[in-house]
């Protein structure tokens, strides 16, 4: 249990109940968790926050305890400019990088660049600039085939599955995947909602062929599951 956080939620949240109970808890991914019995809620929050300014944490706190007594909740804005922000992104997102043991920690695999592909997309006009600033690509050190790719908006890190960093491999596969991923980070963090909505869809369409070149990859190995 984290003292000042404690203190700092206890006396936020005393219209809700007589104490609580905080503490900050590391995991790869952003977490947090609740519980509420007897007047006491217990919080427990991503250590991706330590260090926030009262007042996000105030705020966050607030939200995870109406979660825990079922009262009506979302997002505080303090929290989302807070994750949003460069300095967040760039102070935290080593940390995530480190926990993410599948990460080979290189844009660069043995046949393949993958800024490669983000400048084809770019030139293509299928990305600009800022759908890629502040972000961080690599490869993946396992060949994942039911997964080729995946983006973490909220530390703006886009991993490729190293199956692809092969010369058999045309560009276009490479690229569709790069640019699916890419669409996320355009997208920015936005826990509540849903990411594969229709507007990403349209985005992604605008791939050349795209639903023909999805269906390549998803026949890659044999394999025909969710792909990203």
């Amino acid at each position: 249990m984290d003292a000042a956080l404690t203190d700092l939620l206890t006396d936020r949240c005393s219209r809700y109940v007589d104490r609580v109970e905080a503490s900050f808890v590391p995991k790869k991914d952003f977490y947090y968790a609740w519980s509420a019995r007897n007047g006491v809620a217990t919080v427990q929050m991503s250590d991706y926050l330590e260090g926030a300014p009262d007042e996000v944490l105030a705020d966050f706190g607030e939200m995870v305890v109406r979660r825990a007594l079922r009262l009506k909740w979302e997002e505080p804005q303090s929290f989302l400019d807070f994750v949003r922000s460069d300095y967040f992104v760039v102070s935290r997102r080593p940390v995530f990088i480190r926990r993410s043991r599948n990460l080979m920690r290189t844009d660069r695999g043995e046949h393949r660049f993958l800024p490669d592909s983000v400048d084809r997309l770019m030139y293509a006009g299928l990305l600009t600039a800022d759908d890629i600033t502040n972000s961080w690509f690599s490869w993946t050190r396992r060949d994942n085939l039911r997964r080729l790719g995946f983006c973490g908006t909220m530390f703006r890190v886009v991993g490729v599955s190293s199956v692809l960093d092969s010369p058999d491999i045309p560009d276009e596969m490479v690229d569709f995947v790069v640019y699916h991923e890419c669409l996320h980070l355009r997208q920015g963090y936005r826990p509540s909602s849903r990411v594969h909505d229709s507007q990403f869809r349209a985005w992604e369409r605008r791939f050349p062929d795209s639903r023909a070149v999805e269906e390549r990859l998803r026949e890659l190995g044999g394999i025909r599951r969710q792909l990203f």
